[in-house]
């Protein structure tokens, strides 16, 4: 028997990982990522997560993964603990079909093998919501958004000026530290942050790995600096600014093979940009918004390993990526029934990578360079008839210098019935992810004569999905309950191939099935005692011969929490993560395996002394739980975190 059966009732019963909200608020709130129009979530046909500033602050959070990792629909593997590789899988779809958007800059990344993001480096400061759309969202984000679209959304200044300082120590050798100043005084805005986090962490190899040899901690260092600037010219006409740098260095043990997996100098340093400037106008009295906008984002990744013995590894590489985009969208309101958006742009992507890897005398050269253009051009009308049918209907072209063109399409639709407290949602759409610039150009040759070669002549993957969504409300919205059955296909995947020489490229070669349902309950308990428990059942596999389900996607997963809220100053929350069994790649072996389910316990407490004075706590796996999110590598054991946030 698993210890998710024997933990089942207390952790689906009692406690929760979203902060607790009356199942009324979760109607109310307005979401901008589904539509591009900021839109009452209740009128939206696509699966939508918020996460809340208020949320943020109250389960102590400090990093994006943390954020997202109880919500329906998605999983977030992290190759240890702090600052190590992450990877975020929407509805079984790859890691690579993850869009990701902070004030909607397209962070991905250029250098990387599959342009996938590493969400290890994204902290909160300064955050003041994420939007989490899950399904094909090609048609008003283009290429990446297969799986879905997560958009980090930084905070606005308004009010009087002030300033918040968090400051906060655990084990591990932890320290967090953050200074916030925002404000407004017209015509300007602003809101600055800037944060910092460092802790020794313990060893991502578990013990039976290290062959004998003492744990050394593999620690992590983040600094983060955000802005978020706006001048309100005139009535009409606004403009804005969002900037986000983050440096951070993170040791880490290399894979398992060349008698290094423990290894006390092997570190990565990251250095990552992101811009953005817009100029927004209202014209013709109301009836059309216009915003032109430019964005820059830019990646300096950084392996350094020295060697401690002859048989160890040898790595110096850099992996150098950027992209310049400029963008136009325009929300036209010609009547009350119906809004239609029109926007286009044109962006540029590079990569630059090189140095070498030596593996005990085998030694991969990095020798890729390569950029490529798209523009696009898209169409929404987002449309009601009276006030119980809601929709949207758009197309997209993108064309892509060097593969060609995709068309995409998406249709989406709400049926609201009122008096029994009942809401009908459907989608169905296209999506696609254009091969990286690695894939089709890159170049790694060995001393021994082979190398890999990118592959000018893949095709984008492709995709076709849809959804449908019932949700019932009851005693006056007290109590909820909701199901999603989603289901997407995705064409011409792109594989690693190897001829007899031991040279290897890339193909389009198989077709990935994805399905599965989503459920959600919610329950206002006691005015001072809400909970919610999640449970997704995904079935991912290859579409080939063996019918091979993909690697780190659980068919089952589950959240639940508890949140307490004993005095108006002060909030306790539980909650519990369950995570199934999985197949992945045995880090000593490389060959495929299944993986035990693990179920993580957290807990957070807040205690508001005076309005300028906040106390809290954060417990971060509660039982000391001993696991592995990616084989062979552990995970963090108990993590405690305490201290304050001042407002000055």
């Amino acid at each position: 028997m698993s210890e998710f059966s024997l933990l089942r009732p207390a952790a689906l019963l009692a406690v929760s990982v979203c902060v607790p909200l009356a199942a009324s608020a979760e109607q109310n709130a307005v979401v901008v990522t589904a539509t591009r129009i900021a839109t009452p979530e209740s009128q939206i046909g696509s699966s939508v997560s918020v996460i809340t500033a208020e949320q943020i602050a109250r389960k102590q959070y400090k990093s994006v993964p943390e954020a997202l990792r109880s919500l329906p629909g998605l999983d977030v593997v992290q190759a240890g603990g702090p600052g190590q590789q992450t990877s975020v899988f929407i509805r079984g779809a790859s890691s690579s079909h993850t869009l990701v958007l902070i004030d909607g800059i397209n962070i991905t990344d250029p250098s990387n093998p599959t342009g996938a993001v590493d969400f290890s480096g994204l902290l909160l400061d300064n955050v003041e919501r994420i939007e989490v759309v899950r399904g094909p969202q090609s048609t008003l984000y283009g290429a990446n958004a297969i799986g879905g679209v997560i958009n980090i959304i930084t905070r606005k200044g308004q009010g009087d000026p002030r300033a918040t300082l968090t400051l906060q120590a655990g084990n591990h050798a932890s320290y967090y530290q953050q200074l916030g100043v925002q404000g407004a005084s017209q015509p300007f805005d602003y809101a600055l942050s800037a944060t910092h986090l460092t802790t020794h962490a313990d060893s991502v190899t578990p013990k039976n790995l290290r062959n004998g040899l003492p744990a050394e901690a593999d620690g992590y260092r983040n600094g983060t600096l955000s802005a978020n600037l706006g001048l309100q010219a005139t009535q009409t006409l606004d403009f804005a600014f969002s900037g986000r740098y983050i440096k951070d260095q993170t040791a880490l043990d290399p894979e398992a093979g060349f008698g290094t997996i423990e290894d006390p100098d092997a570190e990565l340093k990251n250095r990552e940009v992101f811009l953005r400037g817009q100029g927004h106008a209202v014209l013709l009295d109301g009836r059309w918004d216009a915003t032109l906008a430019t964005s820059y984002v830019d990646y300096n990744r950084r392996n350094n390993n020295p060697r401690l013995d002859p048989s160890a590894t040898l790595q110096q590489t850099r992996f150098q990526g950027d992209t310049l985009e400029f963008s136009m969208n325009n929300d036209f309101y010609l009547n009350p029934a119906h809004t239609l958006t029109l926007g286009g742009g044109t962006k540029r992507e590079r990569m630059n990578n090189d140095g070498f890897s030596d593996f005990g005398g085998f030694i991969v050269s990095e020798l890729s360079s390569a950029s490529a253009r798209t523009n696009y051009a898209y169409a929404q009308d987002q449309f009601a008839f009276g006030k119980r049918i809601f929709g949207t209907a758009g197309l997209r072209l993108d064309d892509r210098d060097d593969f060609g063109t995709e068309l995409t399409y998406r249709l989406t639709g709400v049926y609201r019935h009122t008096p029994s407290g009942t809401r009908f949602t459907g989608s169905v759409g296209t999506g696609f992810r254009a091969p990286s610039l690695f894939e089709l150009y890159g170049f790694t040759p060995n001393n021994f004569g082979s190398a890999y070669r990118g592959n000018p002549d893949l095709e984008a993957e492709k995709s076709f999905g849809w959804e449908v969504g019932v949700e019932q409300s009851f005693a006056k919205e007290r109590l909820q309950l909701g199901a999603t059955w989603f289901s997407n296909d995705v064409d011409n995947l792109i594989e690693t191939v190897f001829d007899a020489s031991f040279n290897s490229t890339v193909e389009n070669i198989n077709k990935v099935h994805l399905r599965g349902l989503e459920t959600f309950l919610t329950a206002q308990l006691l005015p001072q005692l809400s909970s919610r428990i999640d449970y997704t059942f995904t079935d991912a596999d290859v579409s080939d011969d063996s019918d091979r389900p993909l690697l780190r996607r659980p068919r089952h997963k589950a959240s639940a929490s508890l949140g307490y809220t004993p005095t108006p100053r002060s909030s306790v929350d539980l909650s519990a993560d369950y995570v199934g069994k999985r197949k992945d790649i045995d880090r000593v072996s490389g060959v495929v395996k299944t993986v035990q389910d693990y179920t993580v316990f957290n807990a957070s407490m807040t205690y508001t002394v005076n309005p300028s004075l906040r106390l809290e706590a954060r417990v971060e796996n509660l039982l000391d739980k001993h696991y592995e999110p990616a084989d062979g590598f552990e995970a963090l054991g108990r993590y405690i975190m305490l201290g304050f946030t001042a407002t000055l």
